[in-house]
């Protein structure tokens, strides 16, 4: 023993030391990179990670937010040990972001894999290859039209680790967020409510089995007559699906009457606590059970003090009693041109067109002076305006000779002699504003067609003359075969008109020059620009290289914006002036950038090409996307 000791010198010691240094540096990092989740063991604190399965985060219960570029994706990860409840058994996974573009599924998703957790420290995390499934798209609309929401839901098994990849395969950026629930069925073998009810076949048992769990719930406090009379009406609306009921016999729920449904949901959670009746409530809804139609409108009760009907009809229960046409229950009509409206020539005409809806109107001017040709002007505000309707809400004027063009059945071969051109005047944000101004002859039969090219339903108020602001009020609502117009078929006085504000369009249109402008748009607003040159010092050659450059950055700061231009020669300025503003035809419009902006929220676009000089081109810049953005247009080139 003596002899050991001597041999153990401070050379010996450091040999060793440097072993053990040597150890702990291979294995702390193995260690590190096969369990992700471990946070004391990361040595890249100040590193991004998140970029591959192998240093994916982990996975916070609640909202998750980042920002996805284009082409790039995010992974995280998460156990049954990442949560501090050790009785949940789902998962529940809510991806929301926003784009002014139509993004199909597969281009932005998130999708669950998993791998089985690993046995041994030394063991390196391998790249998970079971996808479990994929964010589903949700079929809601939302009150913003630009907001997508993918949801899935999962099971959470343990001595497992998951991973979620969250990829953009767009061309455009864009923030999200990433919310986790972590659930736990009100009831064994149950399925959480925020599952997509759709189950599969394979899912049968389990729903068969949380039919009877939620039925033998129900009954449990009955006396047996009534929990037998409860169980026939359960199995009468579809509630209860035995194994030998045929598919095609069976009951919908959707179409039982409202009042035995209602009854049924309420004597099942009779003499429950709240919280139990809240979970029986949500299990039964993620069945079908509560697929309730709305109930008749019964016509009001009428009955006196006494019980007595006071107008001498039933006793207030007659529920074919239609309902008033009101704003609530109001839907939209299509007004044709065999049956058109009468033009008012003194006050507003107005209306609700449906998605893709239209309303025809037939006006006759005749003043009885010695004038044939009378000028006159119209203007039309429609709401709400979001962005890309801008351009799809709009009136045109024809002549009445072409109407056997549209009986026939070829609508789209009548060509208009005028439409409304857009203008922005009134300042507000909430409105779409088209005037047009021509001549009309004396004794002359026209039709007006007021047509609504986007997917949702919008107002109009088309007035005679050139109005610049308006108090809109409530639209006219037309029935159809000519019924009762509901609602003010007047507006209250307008303000005297002002001239057009510079830049509404290209005869008001803004002198441009070579160098840098700068402005600001709001949504679906656009602004014409005039260009003009001559070049003094070069006769020969009176064309020149021009370069435009649009650089646009958000004013809200939410996300990026689009807008872009296009350029126009001078000599279809009269096409505008007619109203055929569908029929101008670009000289060029921009293009992608290459180059990178110094904010990273902001977007260029430019375009190339050759100029003629002594020639006068019109450029429109236009933003189309949902909110107000800046814009600086830079024009490099010319003399």
């Amino acid at each position: 023993m003596k002899r050991f000791f001597k041999k153990l010198t401070y050379k010996t010691l450091f040999i060793y030391s440097l072993v053990i240094i040597a150890l702990l540096i291979v294995a702390v990092p193995v260690f590190a990179t096969a369990n992700p989740a471990n946070k004391l063991l990361d040595f890249a604190l100040n590193t991004k990670t998140g970029l591959s399965a192998q240093d994916a985060r982990v996975l916070n219960q609640g909202i998750n937010v980042d920002h996805l570029n284009s082409g790039q994706e995010h992974w995280y990860t998460y156990s049954h040990d990442n949560f501090n409840d050790p009785t949940f058994t789902w998962i529940s996974l809510a991806l929301r972001y926003q784009s002014e573009a139509v993004i199909s599924p597969d281009q932005v998703n998130f999708q669950i894999l998993t791998q089985p957790a690993s046995g041994s420290w030394f063991e390196a995390a391998a790249m998970p290859q079971d996808v479990l499934g994929e964010g589903q798209r949700s079929p809601l609309k939302t009150a913003n039209q630009s907001l997508t929401e993918s949801f899935w839901t999962g099971q959470v098994a343990e001595q497992t680790q998951y991973y979620v990849r969250v990829f953009n395969n767009s061309p455009f950026g864009l923030d999200y967020t990433l919310e986790t629930k972590a659930q736990k069925p009100a009831l064994p073998s149950a399925i959480p409510a925020s599952l997509n009810t759709a189950i599969a076949n394979n899912d049968t048992l389990n729903t068969r089995q949380l039919v009877w769990t939620l039925t033998a719930m129900a009954v449990a406090k009955m006396p047996a007559d009534k929990a037998s009379d409860w169980m026939q009406q359960a199995q009468a609306v579809g509630w209860i699906v035995t194994a030998n009921t045929p598919t095609d016999k069976t009951p919908k729920p959707h179409q039982a009457d409202p009042q035995v449904l209602w009854s049924l949901a309420a004597r099942a959670v009779e003499g429950q606590d709240a919280q139990s009746a809240a979970m029986w409530l949500i299990q039964a809804d993620s069945l079908g059970w509560l697929s309730i139609p709305m109930p008749t409108i019964k016509k009001p009760d009428t009955s006196d003090d006494e019980g007595n009907n006071k107008d001498g009809g039933d006793d207030g229960t007659n529920s074919s009693a239609k309902p008033p046409q009101t704003l609530e229950n109001y839907v939209p009509v299509n007004i044709y041109p065999n049956e058109p409206l009468d033009f008012d020539i003194n006050h507003v005409n107005s209306g609700r067109l449906g998605p893709f809806g239209e309303h025809w109107y037939s006006l006759r001017r005749d003043d009885l002076d010695k004038v044939k040709f009378e000028d006159m002007a119209l203007t039309m505000f429609f709401t709400p305006l979001v962005g890309y309707m801008s351009q799809r809400v709009n009136f045109e004027l024809f002549p009445a000779s072409q109407y056997h063009i549209w009986a026939r059945g070829d609508a789209d071969y009548m060509q208009n002699f005028g439409a409304g051109a857009w203008v922005s005047r009134d300042k507000d944000s909430k409105t779409g504003e088209r005037l047009w101004k021509g001549s009309l002859v004396d004794g002359d039969t026209y039709l007006i067609k007021v047509k609504n090219g986007t997917p949702d339903v919008v107002d109009y108020y088309l007035f005679p003359g050139d109005i610049e602001n308006a108090e809109l009020g409530n639209p006219t609502l037309h029935q159809a075969k000519g019924g009762q117009a509901v609602g003010p078929s007047l507006s209250p006085p307008t303000k005297p008109s002002l001239p057009p504000e510079p830049g509404a369009g290209p005869p008001e249109a803004i002198p441009l020059k070579v160098g840098l402008t700068k402005d600001t748009l709001a949504a679906g607003e656009e602004r014409w620009y005039k260009i003009e040159y001559l070049d003094t010092h070069n006769d020969t050659t009176p064309s020149h290289d021009f370069i435009f450059y649009l650089t646009n950055t958000p004013l809200d700061y939410i996300r990026s914006r689009h807008a872009d231009f296009a350029i126009y020669r001078g000599d279809q300025l009269g096409t505008w002036t007619r109203g055929d503003t569908d029929k101008l035809k670009p000289l060029g419009t921009s293009g992608y950038s290459p180059n990178k902006t110094k904010n990273r929220q902001s977007l260029q676009v430019l375009w190339r090409g050759q100029l003629m000089e002594k020639q006068t081109y019109y450029v429109k810049v236009y933003n189309h996307d949902l909110g107000p953005l800046e814009y600086e247009l830079e024009i490099q080139g010319g003399p």
